[in-house]
């Protein structure tokens, strides 16, 4: 077992007193790896044996696990059992909740997903917001009656494959529960994809982007009239319908590379960049799970009577 370096100390501590040492973290790039296909695979069948269409788990599965693959590991698989299970298993999400259209209206259209899981309500809404885009050249979903939906990007990206840009707004929620308020997804032309998450404003701008994600995510889709409920604004734009494709391209390629660059010796590069590349390594090298984290999904698997999880490398 390697040797820890003990701490400096400026003092002694007093007689009698045992001293309590932090647990020295290990970092990412020592946790062991899984294939990602695997993690993906074990987490839709976990969302499948509580209840959810075997389409919908996956669905489910790919959004929760984003976090690992793209390098944000606390908001991926680390949810599962903290929060996504416990609420399936209260009741205060339905695994087979089929949503209600209350107004339809051509490009735009207002959903109540009634408690539906949001992993998979949310990319369900921007695949029906995509669908409208291909129509009217815009689509626009507003939606309630959603659970706990993961990173709002990576629904948002969900719009990239038919070189739509995707917009996802985010108000409401379970109290005490940290919510991703805005993701935005963007084709990058000759670059990587631009996939942008805001956790929280800067301070200056805090109360106008609030009022701005209330208004459009809150408001608009009648969140306030239900407790504990998050209300979303879910946006496809086809910009070829706009413009030629060729045009649109050339001028995303112009902004994504003038965003790159250097500075202090350290790479500039734009949201997206990183995930992509974090996403690459790990198709190629597989997913890093913490060690709690890896035996709550054995333990699951187990229950499940499936293998645990590989380890690869």
């Amino acid at each position: 077992m390697p040797l820890r370096p003990r701490p400096f100390r400026s003092t002694r501590p007093e007689p009698g007193i045992l001293e309590e040492r932090p647990e020295t973290p290990i970092p990412e790039q020592a946790w062991p790896r899984v294939r990602a296909d695997e993690l993906v695979t074990l987490v839709a069948h976990v969302f499948a044996a509580h209840g959810f269409p075997e389409a919908r788990a996956r669905i489910a599965a790919e959004a929760l696990c984003h976090g690992d693959l793209t390098g944000s590991p606390a908001t991926g698989v680390a949810e599962l059992t903290r929060t996504h299970l416990p609420l399936l298993k209260n009741g205060h999400v339905v695994p087979r909740a089929e949503p209600l259209m209350i107004a339809d209206r051509g490009a735009a259209a207002l959903l109540d997903y009634r408690r539906a899981s949001g992993l998979w309500a949310v990319g369900d809404a921007m695949d029906r917001a995509v669908t409208r885009a291909g129509r009217f050249g815009v689509g626009l979903v507003s939606l309630r009656g959603v659970g706990p939906f993961g990173r709002a990007g990576h629904h948002a990206a969900r719009a990239l494959p038919h070189a739509m840009i995707g917009l996802v707004l985010a108000a409401g929620g379970e109290p005490g529960q940290p919510m991703n308020p805005l993701g935005m997804a963007a084709p990058g032309g000759a670059y990587p994809e631009f996939v942008f998450d805001m956790d929280h404003p800067g301070q200056e701008a805090a109360a106008g982007f609030t009022l701005l994600v209330e208004v459009l995510a809150g408001v608009l889709s009648g969140v306030a009239d239900h407790e504990h409920d998050t209300g979303l604004l879910v946006m496809a734009i086809a910009p070829t319908t706009l413009r030629s494709a060729d045009g649109f391209y050339r001028a995303a390629s112009a902004l994504f590379g003038s965003m790159l660059g250097w500075e202090g010796g350290a790479p500039i590069r734009y949201p997206g960049w990183r995930e992509a590349q974090h996403l690459e390594q790990c198709r190629a090298l597989g997913v890093p799970l913490a060690g709690p984290v890896r035996r709550e999904l054995d333990g699951l698997a187990a229950s499940l009577g499936l293998p645990p999880l590989t380890n690869v490398g």
